[in-house]
């Protein structure tokens, strides 16, 4: 079995699809690779395709006019994205950015032949419906945060995410980092969290940062 056919059995959809269909899949999928900072998707670029990340970390943002950066969501390990196949949804309008976090290895189906299987198999369709869905709704809750909670509700809720995520009780991250996550500047970041250690919600260090209290951090949400 080649290294592709064992990945394609990793597509949420890849069981409810005809041999046929497994076929014709394989015949318009590659494997690509980027290096950490690489655009993988600009404004400008043809339809990517339907991915799934292999290894690696993507970051998926928009830009405004003025180049402000807006972090809408990241894609880790496991996770599939139909936004990179925009062009196979007429209703889709949003333009996004995708840029490797790190060194990335991703599985492509070429977006033509992804339309075509989507408009064959109904639940590939009801697939790419449905997370088309998921990731609009998280958008509009990035732009909801952004628009109308505080500050301090938006950086204790990413603190309590990622201890969530990890279960664990520091994070590595530079306050730069940090600030691209929650789309502010560095400077917003250094402020809120002095003002997080003066609370004995946290202890900073250069570098990380480690959680003292978390249920204080969720009373901020």
């Amino acid at each position: 079995m080649s290294v592709i056919s064992e990945y394609l059995q990793l597509l949420p959809y890849w069981d409810k699809l005809t041999e046929s269909e497994k076929d014709f899949v394989k015949a318009n999928t590659t494997i690509q690779k980027y290096e950490k900072g690489r655009i993988i998707q600009g404004y400008s670029d043809s339809c990517l395709g339907m991915i799934y990340v292999l290894k690696g970390s993507i970051r998926v943002l928009m830009i405004s006019e003025e180049g402000r950066e807006i972090t809408l969501f990241r894609l880790n390990k496991g996770d599939s994205c139909i936004l990179s196949a925009a062009c196979v949804l007429s209703q889709i309008t949003c333009e996004t950015q995708m840029v490797a976090v790190e060194d990335i290895e991703i599985l492509v189906v070429n977006p033509e032949a992804y339309k075509s299987l989507m408009n064959s198999n109904l639940n590939v369709k009801c697939f790419t419906y449905e997370q088309a869905t998921e990731r609009f709704s998280i958008v509009v809750f990035v732009l909801q945060q952004i628009i109308f909670a505080r500050f301090d509700q938006r950086l204790a809720s990413f603190l309590i995410a990622y201890y969530e995520k990890t279960g664990l009780s520091k994070l590595k991250m530079t306050q730069e980092a940090i600030a691209v996550e929650v789309n502010t500047a560095r400077e917003v970041v250094a402020r809120m969290l002095k003002q997080f250690a003066s609370d004995g919600l946290i202890e900073m260090k250069r570098g990380s940062i480690t959680f003292l209290d978390i249920e204080g951090l969720r009373l901020l949400q």
